[in-house]
């Protein structure tokens, strides 16, 4: 995410936070506080997942066979119906 997004995100929420709460009982630095805790919440699961994300690309492409692991037998036969009919 980068700085505008993230800037226009944060206006957005405390917009919300400002409209869904009454004004009277809720003064300008609490609306702050309150955004920065959602904000801060929000990044830390953007971050979570965008790990998560990485981790498992790196996974798949960094992925390799076992040499000493036994090859199943059905992975020597040719492919197609061929293989599977009887020889005359």
């Amino acid at each position: 995410m980068n700085k505008s997004a993230y800037q226009q995100l944060r206006f957005s929420v405390l917009s919300e936070i400002t409209d869904a709460i009454d004004s009277s009982r809720l003064s300008s630095l609490d609306a702050d506080v309150l955004t920065n805790n959602v904000m801060r919440l929000l990044l830390a699961a953007c971050a979570t997942a965008q790990v998560k994300e990485q981790r498992a690309r790196r996974e798949f492409l960094t992925f390799r066979r076992n040499p000493e692991a036994t090859v199943p037998g059905w992975a020597f036969r040719k492919p197609g119906i061929d293989s599977r009919l009887p020889t005359l």
